[in-house]
């Protein structure tokens, strides 16, 4: 318990940092500080609809922070996330299209399945590229998803696209698709719900089964799990099968829920600023759920600020680049001390 609670202080003591960078730059970039700070930390809980906006912002990085944090548990490395995302929106789009006018009962369920199974897929390969080759899946995994966002970006603007509306876009989804919404006139839906649940299963998972303890353990160290009589390369492909879903899922939950349709480049962000999430979190699945609301927390403030008070959205990236930068510095601080990760 006292090496968790240090973990959280320590979690806690980087985000503050990282909150004051922001102030400071904000200061000093501001003709009136005074107003921009307060429009950048504040104007978020003033009302509904902006409150509502950070909720539905936080779901995919729910997500996209599950799907790292399995994987770094497992010593897998999916960098991937981003075209993962990217064809969980596509492939649960084009399902709920062609079952339009099906029972919302049956058709959001099978448009969700669709999804993971396109993203675990597609992540599976890295895993037993890496399991049965030896292939690196940082490169695998991020090679093929640059390529995914290449073909579906082809997809979106060619036979999956909506014409008439004159946009980068996919044909919309039916009103039985969509989840429904929460705090209008926010975007927030119900999907936050699901995602709440997911993380929750995945902490089951992990420390409360016997696959997620082979998880963990290959992940502390992979030759110890192999002469403790661990499947190291089905824990290698299963790793990653479940992180590129978990990923997946988020783009077609964003879709169903916010978009309504694969819009282009709707997705950008949400699989590198997962990766974030799942270091804040220290790959723990409940922890996710905070640092994900801290990520979007920034987004939205940068963004009501630059329209209240003028203030670039650009101070969000810093903020967040100040959070990355400190919790790699962190890792990397620990590896050479005492020889092994942070967990």
């Amino acid at each position: 318990m006292k090496g968790r609670a240090f973990t959280v202080a320590r979690a806690l003591f980087t985000l503050a940092i990282a909150l004051a960078v922001g102030f400071v730059v904000i200061v000093l970039t501001e003709e009136e500080p005074l107003e921009a700070t307060s429009a950048f930390f504040l104007s978020v809980f003033t009302n509904t609809f902006y409150f509502g906006n950070l909720l539905s912002a936080s779901i995919p990085l729910i997500f996209t922070g599950l799907a790292a944090s399995i994987a770094f548990s497992s010593s897998s490395f999916n960098l991937g996330l981003e075209g993962q995302v990217y064809l969980g929106a596509l492939t649960g789009t084009y399902i709920g299209v062609r079952m339009g006018g099906t029972s919302p009962l049956i058709v959001v369920p099978v448009v969700l399945l669709s999804g993971f199974l396109s993203g675990a897929l597609v992540a599976g390969i890295s895993g037993l590229l890496k399991g049965f080759r030896g292939v690196n899946e940082l490169i695998s995994s991020l090679l093929l998803s640059n390529g995914i966002v290449l073909v579906v970006d082809y997809i979106i603007e060619g036979p999956l696209n909506d014409r008439p509306s004159g946009l980068a876009a996919s044909t919309s989804l039916g009103k039985e698709v969509i989840l429904p919404r929460i705090l209008e006139p926010s975007s927030l839906h119900s999907g936050l719900f699901l995602a709440l649940i997911t993380a929750v299963l995945l902490w089951a998972f992990m420390f409360r089964s016997r696959p997620g303890y082979d998880f963990r353990v290959t992940g502390k160290s992979s030759i110890f799990a192999y002469y403790g009589g661990i499947n190291v390369k089905a824990v290698y492909f299963w790793s990653m099968f479940l992180s590129g879903g978990l990923a997946a899922v988020g783009g077609t939950v964003d879709v169903l829920g916010v978009h309504g349709r694969v819009l282009r480049g709707f997705s950008g962000g949400y699989g590198w600023n997962g990766i974030a999430v799942a270091l804040i979190a220290r790959n723990h699945p409940l922890g996710v759920i905070p640092a994900a609301l801290f990520f979007a927390y920034l987004e939205s403030g940068a963004q009501i600020a630059s329209f209240e008070a003028g203030l670039t959205p650009e101070i969000s990236r810093i903020v967040q680049s100040v959070v990355f930068y400190l919790v790699t510095a962190e890792a990397v601080l620990s590896f050479m001390k005492g020889g092994r990760k942070v967990d």
